[in-house]
């Protein structure tokens, strides 16, 4: 097989995200962005209680990633307040690109050698590429398995032409910091008394095309005329096996106080399993966690990681109707306790 010709240099690609008890996934997530062409990794992390923290400290320590403490507060939402925080910090605004991705989404590139140049590039270099989602189903996983990688375990998703629920059309964007005012969750935005012209940005989807529509405004969803999977795609792995959701569960959400939100509705809106694919590129992200391993003090974070997870899934799983729910697939509401 031909090698893919090396696309240009981009120039300095920054992501930027937010979690919370994330330890279980953090180092693939990591490696993979890594391995596809990231250079500096702008992490916020919110009262966990995992150890997550921790292994972000030590890997800020190595240098592998700035890691900033990030605590629930009185206004903001976490995730919000990250991206304002980071949209002020000089070093990540004077990037010349910033992708802002959660730590259960996979930036999945499909041309050329599959980096984020290369996704550039097929572009044409625009102010902002939105890369739809390809919702990840839990393949009817019953089980949390933490030596196993999400990226080759979760090999179903949703479909791009026609979406089985209103979320399958969501995206992330890809894009130029000088380019906008400030960031979202989903895309950059203006200031909401600018004047918005045209030619304030040229924003495509990932194949190229123009997003069209009044996205300067506003959307963070695409809709039949610019939705595709063609150029890329991210893989959001948001429930991954029914242990892994129980995890979730725990755990809310980093953009919303609201921590009844992951509940079994969530979970039969995100196991979408419609279609086979395998074609995120997985080969990058061993040898790079091998590597980090390496680190005793980083290895054993990971290894205290894993044990607090085992443990609070054991206690979960006395619960009869989560018990249930690993064995079945099946979730039945709480009995109310007798008084």
């Amino acid at each position: 097989m031909a090698t893919a010709p090396t696309p240009p240099d981009a120039g300095r690609k920054v992501l930027v995200s937010t979690m919370k008890n994330e330890g279980p996934y953090l180092l693939e997530w990591l490696a993979y962005h890594k391995s596809i062409g990231i250079d500096e990794f702008c992490l916020f992390s919110n009262d966990c209680t995992d150890g997550t923290n921790l292994i972000l400290n030590r890997l800020d320590q190595m240098g592998v990633v700035r890691h900033f403490d990030n605590p629930l507060g009185p206004r903001m939402d976490p995730q919000r307040r990250a991206y304002s925080r980071a949209g002020k910090t000089d070093w990540v605004r004077s990037a010349d690109w910033v992708l802002i991705v959660d730590a259960d989404e996979f930036l999945n590139v499909h041309v050329g050698d599959g980096s984020v140049d290369a996704l550039i590039d097929h572009c044409g270099a625009p102010d902002a590429i939105s890369v739809n989602w390809r919702l990840m189903g839990s393949c009817g996983a019953a089980h949390w398995d933490p030596q196993a990688l999400v990226t080759e375990r979760f090999t179903k998703g949703s479909t791009f032409e026609t979406p089985e629920n209103g979320l399958v059309w969501g995206f992330k964007t890809l894009f130029r910091p000088a380019s906008f005012d400030f960031f979202g969750v989903h895309r950059p935005k203006f200031e909401k008394d600018r004047e918005l012209t045209e030619d304030l940005a040229t924003w495509t989807n990932a194949d190229g095309k123009p997003m069209g529509g009044n996205i300067l405004q506003k959307g963070w969803r695409g809709n039949a005329e610019n939705v595709t999977g063609q150029g890329a795609q991210v893989n959001h792995y948001a429930i991954k096996s029914r242990e892994d959701f129980l995890l979730k569960r725990l755990r809310g959400t980093a953009n919303s106080k609201n921590k009844d939100r992951i509940d079994m509705d969530y979970w039969k809106t995100y196991d979408i399993n419609t279609n086979e694919d395998r074609s995120i590129r997985t080969e990058g992200i061993r040898p790079q966690m091998d590597e980090w391993l390496q680190d005793a003090d980083l290895a054993a974070l990971i290894r205290a990681c894993h044990d607090c997870s085992r443990r609070v899934l054991d206690y979960q799983l006395q619960v009869p109707e989560f018990r249930t729910f690993i064995d079945t697939g099946i979730f039945e509401p709480m009995k109310e306790a007798a008084e």
